[in-house]
């Protein structure tokens, strides 16, 4: 016996033609829950009374998932329906026979006549008769918090159907609840009278026999005859039933079951003690409906209240929010369980997913449990043939395994609040469902380990994107990472519509921090490190005591660079020494090594980066637009590092950046030889009248000391920078020749 995964709809694992036709072919097992078989039927019989047939109960075609066959241990209940203990039949003595390799069982039930028309009614319970199911009493899924039903109260699924009803009126007295035994039990209030029947129910009883045989409900029609008698009392007497309606209550995302230990002395509830989940849509007058009950025994003390204690349905069927689970929030801050969950996943390079609703879940989850699919790309056609563009983008959606996942939530097959699990971040082939209004109710993060199967640890600028719009419509993402154990999250910062993955426990000093940047060539080093040392531990200083937006005690400090080798390393390694957040921008340069005419040398990261974006080689520009800083500060650099100047300097000119400095490390003559001709050519030209002033920005320095002393004067408001201020011919000032 191979069971399906017990922790989403088997739907998800067949969508590779569409959702909708994998939910059509899955349709009769996704209305079976998995506390309770489907109902069997009267295989053989003996009467052994008038009062009793013996019966053997044939159920077949179990459902994989059914509880009972995977825990032997619980207990199994034999639920006669409803419509059948009405007429006062029970089943007692029941005694079950699981055979799990066939998926079959079978009952051998004593079915007993309480009362005189039930003695009629065993004449028409014939063989081929479906008469009950098998209930599993799963002590795991007892609801054992209050909040938990109380919460249903005032929830509804995606039809607008409440979830949890109980009472239809202001004046329906309230039902009681309490924690007993470490379950809750609700204590209904049972209406005032009894239920008897009008005499012409003997007339039915033909029709009752072949509803059974066929399957089909007959329990409105009971309903006719029932006569409801207000005068009489709620005690059981002997050779007789009691039979009473409750106040209206109708249950969507639960079992409910009669507690027999909490009845009044010499009570019992009838086999049917199980209430069942209900589907479909209710009108209003459905819903004010109150529910039957039937009782057996001897009793003197009246019947006021009816104990019922709840069990959960499937993790993913519950409707349960992320706030109410007790583990699940914890569980997905911890970095190890997230990894050995992964590790559950099949192995390979394969896409897999999977989704996570309980806390539990954690511990219980295997390798069926995960959506395995092998993404094929599909040409672009575009505008040649738009018909066609579409039919190739929705074949590679489907082919996609977060696919059945999210389309069963977005339909509300999956109903509980959960987090996704995928191998590779998502393809921006599935914004369209990740976007949907159910989904981002639902789905709380993403959890991936690499950005993508062909390129590794590089985003495409599509999926910074989606990024971007994951974190603007509240889905948290996280990349974890295998080797390590760190786990980051992808956070914007405030007025920014780019962002980083940042370590768990540094996202605060991302989201607040002044952002100063190292520029500088991948090639050489330099003899910058001491410098750069006195400069950043002197900002540190000078924060303690500076009262500036930008720099005081409450903000913190971070630096960024290109994340590679050379200038870049020196300023991740200075930062990280001094507790500064690390950050880098890392391209992958080293796929373009190959290509005829290339000369690339920064192919590898650097290792003490802490925070990160990375981005593919043909995005250089968007790239270059995502570093934000405030304080820009260039080390001896290359073309790449003067293509970051000119972008920085424009940048200032153009009001996308604050009017601060640009601090330039090194001698007038090396940033002469690249700043001055340019800067001279524009004035000539005419190309800058009215920026002139863009050349107080840069400030040239020799050394830590004078690079602290622009800056603190930026800070304290005395630096000669910005318009209103002398320009200098040569496009940068020099520091030396003003402190």
């Amino acid at each position: 016996m191979s069971a399906r995964s017990p922790w989403l709809p088997p739907s998800v694992f067949n969508a590779g033609g569409g959702y909708s036709e994998a939910k059509a072919k899955h349709s009769a097992s996704e209305k079976i829950f998995d506390l309770c078989t489907s109902d069997g039927v009267i295989s053989s019989k003996t009467r052994v009374s008038r009062r009793e047939m013996h019966a053997v109960i044939s159920i077949e075609d179990i459902d994989t998932n059914f509880v009972g066959l995977h825990a032997p241990q619980i207990q199994l209940s034999f639920v006669l329906k409803s419509s059948i203990t009405q007429l006062g039949v029970n089943a007692e003595n029941a005694s079950v026979t699981l055979d799990a390799e066939n998926l079959s069982a079978k009952v051998e039930v004593d079915l007993i006549a309480h009362t005189p028309l039930a003695i009629l009614t065993l004449d028409y319970m014939d063989l081929g008769c479906f008469i009950g199911k098998l209930f599993a009493v799963d002590r795991r899924r007892s609801v054992r918090t209050m909040e938990y039903v109380q919460r249903l109260l005032h929830a509804v699924d995606l039809k607008g159907q409440p979830l949890l009803v109980y009472g239809s009126t202001p004046t329906d007295p309230e039902w009681k609840m309490e924690v007993n035994k470490g379950r809750v039990i609700a204590w209904l209030p049972v209406r005032s009278g009894v239920l008897n029947y009008s005499g012409e129910i003997h007339g039915l009883l033909p029709t009752i026999g072949s509803a059974l045989k066929q399957g089909t409900n007959y329990k409105e029609l009971l309903r006719l005859h029932q006569v409801f008698m207000d005068d009489h009392t709620r005690v059981a007497v002997p050779e007789n039933v009691l039979m009473v309606r409750s106040y209206a209550m109708h249950l969507r995302t639960m079992f409910g079951v009669v507690v027999d230990e909490l009845l009044p002395e010499g009570l019992k509830c009838m086999s049917s003690s199980v209430i069942e989940p209900e589907s479909g849509k209710k009108d209003k007058s459905e819903i004010k409906e109150g529910r039957t009950f039937v009782f057996y025994g001897a009793s003197k003390d009246e019947l006021t209240h009816i104990p019922v204690e709840f069990f959960a349905l499937e993790a993913f069927r519950e409707h349960v929010s992320f706030s109410l689970r007790k583990t699940l929030p914890a569980r997905c801050t911890d970095p190890n369980d997230l990894i050995r969950v992964f590790r559950t996943a099949p192995k390979g390079d394969t896409h897999v997913s999977t989704y996570i609703c309980k806390g539990g879940m954690f511990d219980q989850i295997s390798e069926k449990d995960w959506v395995v699919t092998t993404p094929v790309k599909t040409p672009y056609v575009g505008n040649e043939d738009p018909e066609r563009q579409q039919q190739l983008a929705e074949r590679y959606l489907y082919q996609q395994s977060e696919y059945g996942i999210l389309s069963a939530v977005s339909l509300g097959d999956i109903t509980s609040d959960g987090v996704l699990l995928t191998r590779y971040f998502p393809s921006p082939v599935l914004k369209v469902l990740l976007l949907s209004r159910q989904v981002c109710k639902r789905l709380k993060a993403i959890f991936f380990l690499k950005a993508s199967k062909d390129y590794g640890s590089f985003f495409s600028q599509e999926d910074s994107a989606m990024l971007g719009d994951l974190n603007t419509f509240g889905i948290s993402v996280f990349q974890v990472d295998e080797a390590t154990g760190q786990m980051y999250q992808f956070l914007r910062r405030l007025g920014s519509d780019s962002g980083m993955m940042v370590p768990m426990e540094r996202r605060h000093e991302y989201l607040q921090a002044t952002m100063f940047g190292v520029y500088g060539s991948n090639l050489v080093a330099g003899d910058f490190e001491a410098e750069l040392q006195f400069l950043l531990n002197g900002i540190l200083q000078l924060r303690k005591q500076s009262p500036h937006d930008l720099l005081n005690q409450q903000k913190p400090v971070a630096l960024v660079t290109g994340g590679g080798p050379g200038a870049m390393e020196v300023g991740n390694r200075v930062a990280k020494s001094l507790g500064i957040l690390s950050c880098g921008m890392f391209v992958d340069f080293g796929s373009l090594a190959s290509k005829p005419g290339a000369t690339i040398n920064e192919q590898k990261k650097n290792p003490y980066v802490e925070a990160f974006m990375t981005y593919r080689p043909n995005k250089l520009v968007e790239r270059q637009s995502d570093f934000n800083l405030d304080f820009p500060i260039f080390l001896t650099g290359g073309i790449g590092t003067d293509f970051e100047y000119a972008l920085e300097e424009v940048r200032r000119k153009v009001g996308t950046a604050r009017i601060h400095p640009m601090v330039l490390f090194g001698t007038p003559e090396h940033w002469g030889n690249k700043i001055t001709y340019r800067y001279r050519e524009n004035l000539r030209s005419g190309t800058i009248r009215g920026s002139e002033w863009i050349s107080t920005v840069p400030w040239v320095v020799s050394n830590g000391r004078e690079a602290l002393e622009v800056l603190t004067q930026f800070f304290r408001g005395t630096l000669p920078i910005g318009p209103g201020h002398p320009t200098s011919d040569t496009g940068f000032m020099v520091a030396a020749s003003l402190f």
